[in-house]
């Protein structure tokens, strides 16, 4: 993601919300990583870290870890945060402190049409979206501000799953009584990537398979009444 990463990191420097750390992990990366984040080094906002390649989970486990904020927010290398995107989530779960999740609504574009964007629009849920989770994975990790003391509190990414590991953490906060609060304003840009697309349909079954075993470790930690519902 070489190509992309420095427009991801402008996008988060270029925050109204100036409070900010950002936290760069590279997972084992063999392109020009290195070079691309090293004019940012001399900001004292600005961390990097780069580790051997052990999958998504833990690459956001570690910059979790290591911050020192009141509040995450989580962007891959390829997309981008919208400049009030911080601002208007941090604000809105320092009033609303019966929320601990704050996701919001985004564009998707091409990689290959980076100039026309285009919109998939659900209903998103607020308040206690477990039963709307177990039907679907509607949260994209790119909009979603959450407080780090929900994270020390329910644990982190599991670092064994290598696909679907949002979506079993959101199961699990939910399924804790955290309550999610969708702001509907387009905060973040996706970008979907072509050769992505391709590598997405090959690892479909592998996918599968991981939902499987993320909901069959669920269903052993449900109730009676709550297998009824």
């Amino acid at each position: 993601a070489e190509k992309y990463l420095k427009e991801a990191i402008d996008s988060a420097l270029d925050q109204t919300y100036r409070e900010i750390e950002i936290i760069v992990v590279n997972d084992g990366s063999t392109d020009q990583t290195e070079k691309v984040v090293e004019p940012y080094l001399k900001n004292p906002k600005f961390h990097y870290f780069a580790e051997e390649n052990r999958g998504l989970a833990a690459a956001r486990n570690a910059g979790i870890k290591s911050s020192k904020s009141e509040f995450i927010a989580l962007l891959d290398s390829d997309d981008i945060f919208l400049p009030q995107k911080i601002e208007k989530q941090v604000a809105f779960l320092e009033t609303h402190p019966e929320f601990e999740v704050c996701y919001s609504d985004l564009l998707h574009f091409s990689d290959t049409n980076p100039r026309q964007f285009y919109h998939h629009r659900y209903h998103y849920p607020s308040g206690d979206i477990f039963s709307e989770l177990l039907k679907r994975q509607f949260l994209n990790p790119l909009t979603v501000v959450i407080q780090k003391k929900t994270l020390d509190h329910f644990g982190l990414f599991d670092e064994t799953l290598r696909r679907s590991e949002d979506w079993e953490l959101w199961l699990r906060l939910a399924h804790g009584g955290v309550k999610f609060y969708y702001l509907d304003e387009i905060l973040a840009h996706y970008r979907v990537r072509s050769l992505g697309n391709l590598s997405a349909v090959e690892s479909e079954p592998e996918m599968k398979e991981k939902n499987l075993e993320i909901f069959t470790r669920l269903s052993s930690t449900l109730t009676t009444l709550e297998r009824q519902k």
